[in-house]
């Protein structure tokens, strides 16, 4: 096959062409993240090509030129950026974006993975494998690396019968718990692309376990030589203590003169019309049409001038990530009572941006200003205001509610929340890994409340790196991340006094141990991307 040839004849070169596919954009998630660092990273040294659906590679660092294909797999547009770098290549796909966590895309129909019917699939691989095969004929590529379970590893598996080229499979949380744990033809499918692979990585052994647990009859190829493990990373050059405050107001006034992004007042308009609100199904048309004229994922178009002042005898609390259900931040903003009662000179900055955005402002306005009925209704409804379908609760958060009323508690708990500073909680909404950085070193501990398993704790590492202390929870990958019992929290009924517990343990250990954050930062420094980006290349042997 002539793509085997031109594998194992490099006429003289001294790089590699390395093709990383990666079906998504190229930021809000972890994934996202590690295409794109990695991209940078093998770059450095060798020629790359990143495909990607990203389409805005104004503010990217690190893109040569940026390459739109055709349904053909052909040339359709091409932009100059650099002469160094990688490129970045956006294929044809169709209309149809299948996503593990449904959000909506510009431009898509958006599905999530297991809602596909057989005929879209097919479609979806089809058109990968068109704009792939098309590609690596024209541009000599020597390896695939490929993100997630599904449907990457069958893909390449179908470009490699036709060209050669061999494949690398890079596995994330999302794609195996979202995903293929909840559709057999992705397991399936994805397991026939394992086979022809030569190597799969995996980022912990908790997604080794997870593995064998969703693919069942196939766990024994789990122990296998091609499980590689390769923890993510940090991309040490970014997160670092000199960034400034005059960079950081540049970048982001420059991104938020197109936004159309939520404000500090359109949040306020929304929780002076939801105050009184007793239906769920009327508060959750309240926010849909919020959404219409605020778009959760764009920058808050009030960015600069939101971003909290921390005083030298404050301590800054910070959360990062997508809001959604699954990423826990419900269970910090009902911990904040107890919070602030412990440490009154607190700030807390919720940063990301997602479904859950607006719910889980209503919710932290709720509680500073006493609205217990509004507190109520999204705990027992939050599920339906996260997707319009699901009347159910949040359940850890119920649970509490359900033990302060036991107690009696409720009354006290409200008059707690109600001394909580508006101005001390502050949702940032979406911030790149250009201004991100900034933000991380404004505060002292960083909170990763997920009550959904994750693969590796990379936001966590990327605080620890800028000395921020983590308090995550006690399962998955993430408790590979942080192996110290001060810094975790168990997942269960008591969850939320726990996590209040952790937190108030390490602020007050930050005020007695000027080292502590110092301790960390050699922590954070063990995970780079140029680390993994030399660690995953040495799978592949020309």
């Amino acid at each position: 096959m002539k793509g085997l040839i031109r594998i194992n004849h490099f006429q003289g070169r001294d790089y590699i062409n390395i093709l990383f596919w990666h079906g998504y954009y190229l930021h809000g998630s972890g994934s996202n993240i590690f295409a794109l660092n990695i991209s940078r990273e093998f770059s450095k040294k060798h020629r790359v090509f990143l495909f990607s659906q990203e389409n805005n590679f104004e503010y990217i660092e690190g893109v040569k030129n940026f390459i739109t294909l055709d349904e053909r797999g052909d040339t359709k547009d091409e932009k100059s950026f650099s002469s160094t770098g990688f490129t970045a290549v956006r294929p044809h796909i169709g209309e149809l974006l299948p996503v593990f966590v449904y959000d909506d895309y510009e431009g898509f129909k958006v599905k999530i993975a297991p809602d596909l019917t057989n005929e879209e699939l097919e479609r979806y691989i089809e058109h990968n494998v068109i704009s792939l095969v098309s590609f690596i004929e024209k541009n000599n590529v020597d390896i695939i690396y490929a993100n997630h379970f599904a449907i990457a590893p069958y893909i390449m598996k179908k470009v490699k019968e036709i060209t050669g080229t061999p494949y690398i499979i890079i596995g994330h949380g999302s794609s195996l718990n979202y995903t293929v744990a909840k559709d057999e033809r992705y397991m399936e499918l994805s397991y026939e692309g394992f086979l022809d692979a030569e190597s799969i990585v995996i980022q912990s052994e908790y997604i080794k376990k997870r593995c064998k647990e969703v693919y069942g009859k196939y766990k024994s190829f789990f122990d296998g030589p091609k499980i590689k493990i390769v923890p993510a990373g940090v991309n040490l050059e970014q997160f670092k203590t000199d960034f400034t405050k005059e960079q950081f107001n540049e970048i982001a006034r420059r991104k938020v003169l197109s936004s159309k992004g939520t404000t500090s007042l359109v949040n306020k308009i929304l929780f002076e019309k939801a105050q009184g609100e007793t239906c769920i199904e009327n508060l959750y048309e309240l926010i849909l049409d919020t959404e219409k004229n605020a778009d959760y994922r764009e920058f808050d178009r009030d960015l600069v001038e939101k971003i909290p002042e921390i005083g030298e005898d404050e301590k800054g609390i910070c959360y990062v990530g997508k809001l959604i259900i699954s990423k826990g931040v419900q269970l910090l903003i009902m911990s904040l009572p107890y919070i602030f009662r412990e440490s009154p000179k607190t700030v807390v900055s919720i940063i990301g941006y997602g479904k859950f955005r607006y719910p889980l402002e209503l919710l932290s306005n709720a509680l500073i200003t006493g609205n217990k009925n509004l507190v109520e209704m999204i705990i027992e409804n939050g599920r339906y205001l996260e997707n319009g379908h699901e009347k159910e609760p949040l359940e850890l958060c119920k649970a509490f509610w359900e033990k302060l009323r036991e107690n009696g508690k409720i009354n006290e708990y409200m008059e707690l929340a109600s001394r909580i500073p508006k101005d001390k909680v502050v949702f940032t909404g979406k911030l790149d890994h250009d201004t991100l950085p900034y933000i991380l070193q404004q505060n002292h501990m960083i909170i990763i409340p997920s009550i959904f398993p994750e693969s590796f704790g990379m936001v966590c590492a990327e605080g620890m790196a800028l000395g921020l202390v983590p308090v995550t929870m006690n399962h998955s990958g993430l408790k590979e991340v942080i192996p110290f019992e001060d810094n975790l929290v168990d997942l269960d009924e008591n969850v939320i006094e726990s996590l209040t517990a952790k937190v108030n343990l390490n602020l007050k250990k930050l005020k007695e141990d000027k080292n502590l954050p110092h301790r960390f930062i050699e922590e954070g420094h063990k995970y780079s991307f140029e680390e993994v980006a030399n660690n995953i290349l040495k799978l592949y042997t020309p």
